[in-house]
C-alpha cells in the first residue's frame, strides 16, 4: 500500500488522513480479546469506567497484540511515508486503549493537542498520531475523533509568535488562551473497523459523544520521528521538519 501526491497534499491541508481496510481481521479480533481483558480487570487512568470516555496508557509488554495491530499489518509503513527518509517508532512506552460508551451526547467545543499538561517542559513532543478504529465510526455519534482541520499550521504560526510554552497554561487548549487563533469549524472522523488514521501531532483534535448501542473502540500509538528529541522545537516552529515527503508534495502542487 502506497500514499500518492493526493494523499500527501490532503494530509499537508487538512493535517490528518483517514485510509481504509488498513488493519486485516486476525489482527483486529486478536487485539479485541487483549482490550476486553484490560477493560475487565483495569480501572481506566482518564474516565471512571462509566459511560462516556475512559482511556488506558498501558506498556506496550503488556498489549502485545495490540502493538501487533501496528506492527504487522501495513499501519506503520504507511505513517512512514510521510517522513521518509526519516523512520517512526514509539515516543513513550505505551498503548493507548480509548473507549467511550453510550449515554454520552457531546460535541467537543474546542481542540487539544497533547503534551502540554502543567509540568510539561519540555512539552511531551512527539511527530504523528496513529489510530486504528476497532469499532465502527462510521457515522456520527458513535465516539468519533473529532478534528479541526487545517489547525496544525494555524498551531505552528501560534508557536512561532508566541513561544512553543503558550499553551502550558491551558493543557493544551489553543481556544482557551487570552486572543485565541481561529480555527476551521470541527468534523468528525467517520470510519470503519480496521481503517488507519493518520494525524499530525499538531493538529487540533478532541474526543466524541456516542449515542450508538455499540461501544467505541479506538487504539492510539504516539510516535516520533528518528532523531526526534534533538529537533523537537524545530517541529513546532516549521510542521513539515520530518515530513520531507508531504514538504515536497506541497512545493511540486
Amino acid at each position: 500500500m502506497r500514499l500518492d501526491d493526493d494523499d500527501l497534499r490532503r494530509f499537508a491541508t487538512d493535517g490528518h488522513l483517514l485510509l481504509p481496510g488498513v488493519v486485516d481481521e486476525a489482527l483486529l479480533a486478536a487485539a479485541d480479546a487483549e482490550v476486553d481483558e484490560l477493560v475487565a480487570g483495569t480501572p481506566p487512568m482518564e474516565g471512571d469506567g462509566g459511560p462516556g470516555v475512559n482511556a488506558w496508557f498501558e506498556p506496550r509488554a503488556r498489549l502485545p497484540r495490540c502493538e501487533d495491530v501496528l506492527r504487522r499489518s501495513p499501519a506503520l509503513s504507511l505513517a512512514e511515508q510521510l517522513v521518509d527518509p526519516l523512520g517512526l517508532d514509539f515516543a513513550f512506552d505505551h498503548v493507548q486503549v480509548s473507549t467511550t460508551t453510550a449515554p454520552y451526547d457531546h460535541i467537543p467545543g474546542g481542540p487539544h493537542i497533547d503534551g502540554h499538561a502543567p509540568g510539561q517542559d519540555p512539552p511531551a513532543s512527539f511527530t504523528l498520531l496513529v489510530g486504528v478504529l476497532l469499532s465502527d465510526q462510521s457515522e456520527p455519534s458513535t465516539g468519533n475523533l473529532w478534528v479541526w482541520p487545517g489547525s496544525h499550521l494555524d498551531h505552528q504560526q501560534l508557536f512561532r509568535e508566541r513561544g512553543t510554552k503558550v499553551l502550558q497554561g491551558s493543557g493544551g487548549h489553543s481556544t482557551l488562551i487570552p486572543d485565541p487563533p481561529v480555527l476551521a469549524r470541527q468534523v468528525p472522523v467517520l470510519g470503519r473497523r480496521g481503517d488507519l488514521v493518520l494525524a499530525h501531532h499538531l493538529l487540533g483534535h478532541n474526543k466524541g459523544g456516542n449515542t450508538a448501542p455499540q461501544q467505541r473502540r479506538t487504539l492510539y500509538y504516539r510516535l516520533a520521528a528518528t532523531g526526534h528529541t534533538d529537533r523537537w522545537e524545530a517541529t513546532y516552529l516549521d510542521a513539515w521538519t520530518e515530513y520531507a515527503p508531504v514538504r515536497a508534495a506541497v512545493v511540486s502542487a
